[in-house]
Protein backbone atom coordinates (compact mmCIF):
# COMPACT_ATOMS: atom_id res chain seq x y z
CA UNK A 1 0.00 0.00 0.00
CA UNK A 2 1.35 3.44 -0.81
CA UNK A 3 2.14 5.62 1.77
CA UNK A 4 -1.09 8.31 0.85
CA UNK A 5 -3.22 5.15 0.47
CA UNK A 6 -2.04 4.30 3.92
CA UNK A 7 -2.41 7.40 5.63
CA UNK A 8 -5.92 7.78 4.08
CA UNK A 9 -6.35 3.97 5.63
CA UNK A 10 -5.18 4.91 8.80
CA UNK A 11 -7.26 7.68 9.38
CA UNK A 12 -10.70 6.11 8.16
CA UNK A 13 -9.82 3.09 10.67
CA UNK A 14 -9.73 5.57 13.30
CA UNK A 15 -12.65 7.68 12.20
CA UNK A 16 -15.01 4.54 11.75
CA UNK A 17 -14.11 3.74 15.41
CA UNK A 18 -15.17 6.97 16.22
CA UNK A 19 -18.44 6.65 14.24
CA UNK A 20 -19.27 3.28 15.62
CA UNK A 21 -18.32 4.76 19.73
CA UNK A 22 -21.39 7.26 19.07
CA UNK A 23 -24.52 5.94 19.86
CA UNK A 24 -26.41 9.13 18.66
CA UNK A 25 -25.51 7.93 14.78
CA UNK A 26 -27.61 4.72 15.68
CA UNK A 27 -30.70 6.25 17.02
CA UNK A 28 -30.57 8.86 14.35
CA UNK A 29 -31.23 5.50 11.90
CA UNK A 30 -33.79 4.53 14.05
CA UNK A 31 -35.51 7.42 13.85
CA UNK A 32 -35.08 8.20 10.07
CA UNK A 33 -36.89 4.31 9.46
CA UNK A 34 -39.22 5.85 12.07
CA UNK A 35 -40.36 8.70 9.93
CA UNK A 36 -40.15 6.88 6.52
CA UNK A 37 -42.57 4.47 7.91
CA UNK A 38 -45.04 7.22 9.15
CA UNK A 39 -44.94 8.97 5.93
CA UNK A 40 -45.29 6.16 3.99
CA UNK A 41 -48.21 5.20 6.55
CA UNK A 42 -49.50 8.46 6.18
CA UNK A 43 -49.49 8.01 2.19
CA UNK A 44 -50.35 5.06 1.12
CA UNK A 45 -48.27 5.04 -1.50
CA UNK A 46 -46.02 1.86 -0.26
CA UNK A 47 -49.32 -0.31 -0.26
CA UNK A 48 -49.41 -0.01 -4.26
CA UNK A 49 -46.08 0.05 -5.41
CA UNK A 50 -42.75 1.34 -5.51
CA UNK A 51 -43.10 4.52 -7.21
CA UNK A 52 -46.39 5.78 -5.63
CA UNK A 53 -44.13 5.39 -2.80
CA UNK A 54 -41.19 7.38 -4.06
CA UNK A 55 -43.73 9.84 -4.72
CA UNK A 56 -44.53 10.20 -0.77
CA UNK A 57 -40.87 10.27 0.19
CA UNK A 58 -40.14 12.56 -2.06
CA UNK A 59 -40.41 16.00 -0.54
CA UNK A 60 -39.79 14.68 2.80
CA UNK A 61 -36.28 13.15 1.52
CA UNK A 62 -35.34 16.58 0.23
CA UNK A 63 -35.71 17.76 4.10
CA UNK A 64 -34.62 14.37 6.05
CA UNK A 65 -31.58 13.23 4.59
CA UNK A 66 -29.83 16.67 4.81
CA UNK A 67 -30.57 17.25 7.96
CA UNK A 68 -29.13 13.43 8.24
CA UNK A 69 -26.02 13.87 6.62
CA UNK A 70 -25.83 17.11 8.43
CA UNK A 71 -25.57 15.42 11.67
CA UNK A 72 -23.18 13.49 10.83
CA UNK A 73 -20.90 15.77 8.99
CA UNK A 74 -20.86 19.05 10.94
CA UNK A 75 -18.13 18.30 13.53
CA UNK A 76 -16.21 16.27 11.78
CA UNK A 77 -13.02 17.58 11.65
CA UNK A 78 -13.93 20.32 14.44
CA UNK A 79 -13.95 17.83 17.02
CA UNK A 80 -10.18 16.98 16.31
CA UNK A 81 -9.40 20.44 16.07
CA UNK A 82 -10.33 21.74 19.12
CA UNK A 83 -9.22 19.14 21.35
CA UNK A 84 -5.49 19.58 20.11
CA UNK A 85 -5.86 16.12 18.48
CA UNK A 86 -5.31 17.61 14.78
CA UNK A 87 -2.07 19.36 15.74
CA UNK A 88 -0.83 15.60 17.16
CA UNK A 89 -1.95 13.77 13.71
CA UNK A 90 -0.01 16.56 11.56
CA UNK A 91 3.01 15.06 13.23
CA UNK A 92 2.52 11.58 11.22
CA UNK A 93 3.37 11.51 7.57
CA UNK A 94 -0.67 11.94 6.92
CA UNK A 95 -1.03 14.68 4.61
CA UNK A 96 -4.27 17.10 5.31
CA UNK A 97 -5.73 15.93 1.83
CA UNK A 98 -4.97 12.10 3.25
CA UNK A 99 -6.47 13.23 6.41
CA UNK A 100 -9.97 14.98 5.28
CA UNK A 101 -10.47 11.72 2.56
CA UNK A 102 -9.96 9.18 5.63
CA UNK A 103 -12.65 11.66 7.43
CA UNK A 104 -14.68 11.91 4.83
CA UNK A 105 -14.58 8.61 3.57
CA UNK A 106 -15.72 7.19 6.82
CA UNK A 107 -18.67 9.59 7.11
CA UNK A 108 -20.00 8.18 3.74
CA UNK A 109 -19.82 5.35 5.14
CA UNK A 110 -21.59 6.39 8.05
CA UNK A 111 -24.45 7.58 5.52
CA UNK A 112 -25.07 4.50 3.80
CA UNK A 113 -25.44 3.11 7.33
CA UNK A 114 -27.63 5.49 9.02
CA UNK A 115 -29.70 7.27 5.85
CA UNK A 116 -29.15 3.88 3.09
CA UNK A 117 -29.86 0.77 5.77
CA UNK A 118 -33.28 2.41 6.42
CA UNK A 119 -34.44 2.97 2.88
CA UNK A 120 -33.53 -0.31 1.69
CA UNK A 121 -35.74 -1.69 4.82
CA UNK A 122 -38.98 0.64 3.36
CA UNK A 123 -37.83 -0.84 0.12
CA UNK A 124 -37.98 -4.16 1.12
CA UNK A 125 -41.59 -3.75 2.70
CA UNK A 126 -42.81 -2.41 0.06
CA UNK A 127 -41.74 -5.34 -2.07
CA UNK A 128 -42.80 -7.82 0.61
CA UNK A 129 -46.51 -5.88 0.61
CA UNK A 130 -47.55 -4.07 -1.68
CA UNK A 131 -50.66 -5.07 -4.09
CA UNK A 132 -50.73 -2.64 -7.12
CA UNK A 133 -54.52 -1.62 -7.73
CA UNK A 134 -54.04 1.31 -10.60
CA UNK A 135 -54.92 0.87 -14.47
CA UNK A 136 -51.05 1.79 -15.23
CA UNK A 137 -49.43 -0.81 -12.81
CA UNK A 138 -51.79 -3.31 -13.70
CA UNK A 139 -51.22 -3.06 -17.29
CA UNK A 140 -48.06 -2.53 -17.66
CA UNK A 141 -46.49 -4.81 -15.22
CA UNK A 142 -42.37 -3.70 -15.99
CA UNK A 143 -43.06 -0.10 -14.88
CA UNK A 144 -42.85 -0.65 -11.38
CA UNK A 145 -39.99 -2.59 -10.36
CA UNK A 146 -37.39 -2.79 -7.50
CA UNK A 147 -35.14 -1.49 -9.80
CA UNK A 148 -36.84 2.06 -10.05
CA UNK A 149 -36.18 2.08 -6.14
CA UNK A 150 -32.53 1.30 -6.40
CA UNK A 151 -32.43 4.20 -8.65
CA UNK A 152 -34.23 6.55 -5.90
CA UNK A 153 -31.95 5.04 -3.37
CA UNK A 154 -28.71 5.49 -5.31
CA UNK A 155 -30.23 9.33 -5.90
CA UNK A 156 -30.46 9.79 -2.09
CA UNK A 157 -26.83 8.81 -1.58
CA UNK A 158 -25.49 11.07 -4.10
CA UNK A 159 -27.43 13.86 -2.16
CA UNK A 160 -26.39 12.98 1.23
CA UNK A 161 -23.24 12.54 0.19
CA UNK A 162 -23.18 15.92 -1.01
CA UNK A 163 -23.91 17.35 2.41
CA UNK A 164 -22.29 15.27 4.33
CA UNK A 165 -18.80 17.02 2.54
CA UNK A 166 -20.77 20.42 3.27
CA UNK A 167 -21.09 19.87 6.46
CA UNK A 168 -17.22 18.57 6.93
CA UNK A 169 -16.29 21.81 5.32
CA UNK A 170 -18.52 23.71 7.65
CA UNK A 171 -16.95 21.57 10.70
CA UNK A 172 -13.45 22.69 9.35
CA UNK A 173 -14.22 26.73 9.37
CA UNK A 174 -16.15 26.51 12.85
CA UNK A 175 -14.56 27.74 15.89
CA UNK A 176 -16.55 26.42 17.79
CA UNK A 177 -19.64 23.46 18.24
CA UNK A 178 -21.96 26.54 18.19
CA UNK A 179 -20.18 28.26 15.25
CA UNK A 180 -20.70 24.89 13.66
CA UNK A 181 -24.39 24.73 14.51
CA UNK A 182 -25.00 27.98 13.03
CA UNK A 183 -23.13 27.37 9.77
CA UNK A 184 -24.61 24.15 9.61
CA UNK A 185 -27.93 25.32 10.25
CA UNK A 186 -27.71 28.52 7.68
CA UNK A 187 -25.82 25.12 5.24
CA UNK A 188 -29.09 23.09 5.41
CA UNK A 189 -31.70 25.80 5.23
CA UNK A 190 -29.24 27.75 2.02
CA UNK A 191 -29.28 24.33 0.69
CA UNK A 192 -32.79 22.54 0.89
CA UNK A 193 -34.36 26.01 0.02
CA UNK A 194 -32.00 27.88 -1.59
CA UNK A 195 -32.21 26.72 -5.01
CA UNK A 196 -35.74 27.02 -5.27
CA UNK A 197 -35.86 30.16 -3.73
CA UNK A 198 -33.72 31.99 -6.36
CA UNK A 199 -35.33 29.86 -9.43
CA UNK A 200 -38.92 31.40 -8.18
CA UNK A 201 -37.15 35.05 -7.76
CA UNK A 202 -35.94 34.78 -11.37
CA UNK A 203 -39.22 33.34 -13.06
CA UNK A 204 -40.87 36.13 -11.24
CA UNK A 205 -38.17 38.59 -13.09
CA UNK A 206 -39.24 37.64 -16.49
CA UNK A 207 -36.17 34.43 -17.18
CA UNK A 208 -37.74 31.91 -19.38
CA UNK A 209 -39.26 28.95 -18.26
CA UNK A 210 -37.14 26.87 -20.80
CA UNK A 211 -34.17 27.69 -18.40
CA UNK A 212 -35.94 26.20 -15.72
CA UNK A 213 -34.53 22.69 -16.31
CA UNK A 214 -30.67 24.06 -16.86
CA UNK A 215 -31.12 25.99 -13.81
CA UNK A 216 -32.99 23.29 -11.49
CA UNK A 217 -29.38 21.17 -11.56
CA UNK A 218 -27.24 23.86 -9.77
CA UNK A 219 -28.43 23.59 -6.22
CA UNK A 220 -28.59 19.60 -4.74
CA UNK A 221 -31.85 19.30 -3.83
CA UNK A 222 -33.03 20.42 -7.53
CA UNK A 223 -30.42 18.22 -9.67
CA UNK A 224 -31.87 15.37 -6.59
CA UNK A 225 -35.70 15.77 -7.34
CA UNK A 226 -34.74 16.09 -11.41
CA UNK A 227 -33.05 13.17 -11.55
CA UNK A 228 -36.23 10.96 -9.07
CA UNK A 229 -38.59 12.66 -11.85
CA UNK A 230 -36.40 11.53 -14.86
CA UNK A 231 -35.16 8.54 -13.80
CA UNK A 232 -37.84 6.95 -11.61
CA UNK A 233 -41.69 8.42 -11.28
CA UNK A 234 -41.02 9.93 -15.13
CA UNK A 235 -40.45 6.22 -16.45
CA UNK A 236 -44.25 5.57 -15.15
CA UNK A 237 -45.81 8.62 -16.12
CA UNK A 238 -43.76 10.66 -18.69
CA UNK A 239 -41.43 8.48 -20.38
CA UNK A 240 -40.31 11.20 -22.56
CA UNK A 241 -37.98 12.91 -20.21
CA UNK A 242 -36.85 16.22 -20.29
CA UNK A 243 -37.07 16.86 -16.53
CA UNK A 244 -33.73 17.61 -16.28
CA UNK A 245 -30.50 16.57 -17.81
CA UNK A 246 -28.53 13.60 -16.18
CA UNK A 247 -25.27 14.46 -16.73
CA UNK A 248 -25.53 17.79 -15.87
CA UNK A 249 -27.68 16.88 -12.24
CA UNK A 250 -24.99 14.08 -11.65
CA UNK A 251 -22.08 16.60 -11.90
CA UNK A 252 -24.00 18.99 -9.34
CA UNK A 253 -24.44 16.62 -6.83
CA UNK A 254 -20.46 14.90 -7.50
CA UNK A 255 -18.94 19.41 -7.62
CA UNK A 256 -20.98 20.14 -4.37
CA UNK A 257 -19.35 17.02 -2.81
CA UNK A 258 -15.91 17.47 -3.94
CA UNK A 259 -16.08 21.00 -3.18
CA UNK A 260 -16.75 20.41 0.33
CA UNK A 261 -13.69 18.45 0.61
CA UNK A 262 -11.83 20.68 -1.31
CA UNK A 263 -12.93 23.41 0.88
CA UNK A 264 -12.30 21.89 4.07
CA UNK A 265 -8.69 20.66 3.08
CA UNK A 266 -7.67 24.31 2.00
CA UNK A 267 -9.30 25.53 5.40
CA UNK A 268 -7.11 23.10 7.57
CA UNK A 269 -4.41 23.36 5.27
CA UNK A 270 -4.03 27.48 5.07
CA UNK A 271 -6.59 28.60 7.79
CA UNK A 272 -4.52 29.45 10.35
CA UNK A 273 -1.85 31.45 8.23
CA UNK A 274 -4.69 33.17 6.31
CA UNK A 275 -6.05 34.22 10.25
CA UNK A 276 -2.45 35.25 11.25
CA UNK A 277 -2.39 37.24 8.55
CA UNK A 278 -5.59 38.74 9.08
CA UNK A 279 -4.38 39.57 12.79
CA UNK A 280 -1.33 40.67 11.48
CA UNK A 281 -3.57 43.26 9.19
CA UNK A 282 -6.04 44.38 12.18
CA UNK A 283 -2.62 45.40 14.33
CA UNK A 284 -1.46 47.10 11.40
CA UNK A 285 -4.81 49.30 11.06
CA UNK A 286 -5.19 49.58 14.61
CA UNK A 287 -1.40 51.09 14.85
Amino acid sequence: MSGRLAGVSTVFRREIATVVRTPGYGVLAVGLLAALGGLLAAGGGGATGFVPAVVDLLLPTEALVPLVAVVLGYRALLTDAASGELAVIRTYPVRVGEYVAGVLLARLVALVAAVGVPYAAIGAVVWLTAAPDTGIFATHTGVDSPLLYLRFLAFVLLLGAAYVSLAAAVSALAASRRSAIALGSLALVAGVLGGDLVLLRSLAAGASPTTVPASIALAPNGAFRGLVFEHVIGVAFAPEGGFVSTGRAVASLVGWTLIGAVVAGVTLAYGRRVDAAVERVRREIGD
